[in-house]
């Protein structure tokens, strides 16, 4: 017989819905005249009953089911299915004759939550009726209770998905913001290597690598066009920077960027390659002779043209060094050979010098030289010559002047003059001449034994006289080698005090309070002489050869040498005449009173040992003094 199912669900029972459940089921068994069974499900204060019937029922019309009851708490659920089962085993015949049993079995896997029911007549057997209930119930809800199960597994699992979904994506955006926050600094950090900080100008490094980039350009490479750099230095920037502060001076330079870019389109890139140079690359065509000459010009009227910076009206003066393309393809060659002739531009008074091969073999044999100057320092290979400083009325060596020489075995001996050029040009002069000061002052210690009253004339170049510690470093040796003040003489000449005039007049006037003599060579060559005689405490004028040479034959000469002599006597300076080389020069000089004379007249630069042999000569040798 086919099997039909109804349900009827109920939920938080009230007193009124137990009656209702008992008229539904009365219901049920007084019109259908069927075998009906059925089971609850308990859960809380939530009961569920559901009728199932399966077979013919007796014919008897007046069945009835015991009603069921629920406690409103919430009970457990054992106690509620005992409820219900003694519920069900009690006979209630209302309205019905008593022909028919209810029985509850408890014996599915889920009865701490399930029950059956059956409602029968009496004389029917109940147990194959539970039994099938039993599976078929159990199987019913076993089946139920999975599904719902796998659906809330699902569900938890699906929601598992989304969350893990939505961190996934959560965690990608950081992820991406993370990335693009590093790549951000990258760019920033890459941006200050390559990038002035004051002015945000290309620096060293980052021009370096916009030309390599230009170089390699398809354009430059066919040879079409060439590269040139352009080194730009201002002769008045350092002033100008102490003059109006750096942050000004910062200002000042980015405004003359933006007048170049306004005023000379063809420029690529602009950098600030220190504190007052700036370094500009241009493509220029290969054919065209007059577009750099241009272009050069173009770049120092942008100087001259003035900027107003707070209350300053400033002119830029420039020098500029140029170096193309076709003498190297290397951008860290074509840097230093644009600077070097900057450096040639501004020793020859030119505005623009343009590198050549010539400078290209120059620089390779002074960069030799250089090396071997450099270890001649360190090992302490340069010597010392001297040529006395005559009395022009005795006769008698009064003192001597320290020159440097250099005796290699491949370049032979190099002059003074060379060795001072070479070394202010490659920046060893600090190094050479606190050699020259140490070896003088040591020599000098030893030599006033024999003649008191004998001094030693060192030349001070302009970076050791405007260095901030030179003052101490001189008395600190005069100290070392016990010589008194007094015996060394210090030579500057005008051009050392061009630079910072401040700080060598600071250590000028320390040395000079701790007794050391001070003299002004090549006097009378320069612009400022006779200020620089009112402004620093000079003891004596060392007036240069080129007065002398002609002054026996040139009236002209003779007059300026007479009114120097006359000036230098009125302000009681002693007088010294360089370059005497006759007896008519030295009868000269010695009638307008000239205090000493010093030149090949009465001896060449002679090294230490001949020297020392004919100061001897003039000096008596006291009995404890010990030549080293």
């Amino acid at each position: 017989m086919e099997r039909k199912q109804a349900v009827t669900e109920y939920r938080v029972l009230q007193p009124s819905d137990i009656r209702r459940i008992t008229e539904i089921v009365c219901d049920y068994i007084n019109h259908n005249d069927q075998l009906w069974s059925g089971w609850f499900y308990v859960d809380g204060d939530l009961l569920t009953i559901h009728l199932l019937h399966d077979v013919s029922a007796p014919t008897e019309s007046n069945n009835a089911l015991a009603p069921i009851s629920l406690c409103c708490d919430r009970a457990s659920q054992h106690e509620i299915t005992d409820k219900l089962k003694a519920s069900f085993t009690q006979r209630h015949t209302p309205t019905v004759s008593p022909r028919f049993n209810v029985d509850i079995v408890d014996t599915l896997p889920h009865a701490n939550k399930l029950g059956v029911f059956e409602i029968c007549s009496q004389s029917a057997p109940i147990t194959k009726h539970i039994r099938w209930a039993s599976e078929h119930i159990n199987h019913f809800l076993t089946q139920r209770l999975l599904s719902d199960e796998l659906f809330r597994v699902k569900r938890a699992f699906q929601q598992q998905i989304q969350s893990k979904d939505q961190q996934i994506v959560l965690l990608s955006n950081t992820i991406t913001a993370i990335q693009h926050q590093q790549s951000k600094l990258e760019q920033e950090m890459v941006f200050q290597q390559t990038h002035d900080p004051a002015t945000k100008m290309l620096n060293r490094s980052g021009f370096e690598n916009a030309l390599q980039r230009m170089l390699q350009g398809a354009a430059v490479a066919s040879n079409k066009v060439y590269l040139s750099v352009i080194f730009l230095h201002f002769t008045n920037g350092e002033r100008v920077q102490a003059r109006i502060g750096c942050e000004a001076f910062d200002r000042l330079l980015k405004e003359f960027e933006q007048k170049i870019h306004t005023s000379t389109p063809h420029i690529s890139h602009i950098a600030r390659v220190s504190t007052t140079e700036i370094s500009l690359a241009a493509i220029i065509p290969a054919l065209d002779d007059v577009f750099l000459p241009n272009l050069c010009t173009q770049l120092s009227s942008v100087a001259r043209e003035g900027f107003i910076v707070g209350q300053h009206n400033i002119h830029l003066h420039a020098y500029m060094g140029v170096a193309n393309s076709y003498h190297t393809s290397d951008a860290t060659d074509l840097i230093n050979n644009a600077y070097q002739a900057s450096v040639a531009c501004k020793e020859s008074g030119t505005l623009v010098k343009v590198f050549s091969y010539a400078d290209q073999i120059e620089q390779k044999e002074f960069n030799q030289l250089e090396n071997y100057l450099l270890q001649a320092v360190r090992n302490d290979d340069l010597i010392l010559h001297f040529q006395p400083q005559v009395n022009l009325t005795t006769g008698k060596w009064m003192g001597a002047e320290v020159l440097l020489r250099w005796k290699h075995p491949i370049l032979g001996d190099v002059s003074n003059e060379a060795l001072i050029h070479m070394a202010e040009k490659n920046g060893l002069i600090i190094e050479v001449g606190y050699f020259v000061l140490r070896s003088a002052i040591d020599r000098a210690s030893e030599w006033v034994q024999i003649a008191p009253n004998f001094h030693l004339s060192v030349n001070v170049s302009a970076k050791q006289i405007c260095s901030l510690d030179f003052a101490e470093k001189v008395i600190h040796l005069l100290e070392q080698n016990e010589l008194p003040p007094a015996n060394l003489e210090l030579e500057l000449t005008e051009s050392c005090l061009v630079g910072n005039f401040d700080v060598a007049r600071k250590n000028i006037e320390a040395l000079k309070q701790h007794g050391v003599m001070f003299a002004l060579d090549d006097f009378g060559t320069g612009y400022a002489s006779f200020n620089y005689l009112k402004k620093l405490p000079f003891d004596s004028l060392k007036i240069d050869r080129e007065f002398l040479v002609n002054v026996l034959y040139n009236k002209q000469d003779k007059a300026i040498l007479k009114s120097i002599i006359t000036i230098a006597k009125k302000l009681n300076k002693k007088v010294v005449v360089e370059g005497v080389e006759t007896n008519d020069q030295n009868n000269f000089i010695r009638r307008e009173q000239c205090d000493l004379g010093q030149g090949y007249f009465y001896a060449k630069p002679m090294p230490r040992d001949v020297f020392e042999s004919q100061l001897i000569k003039q000096y008596p040798i006291p009995n404890d003094f010990i030549i080293r």
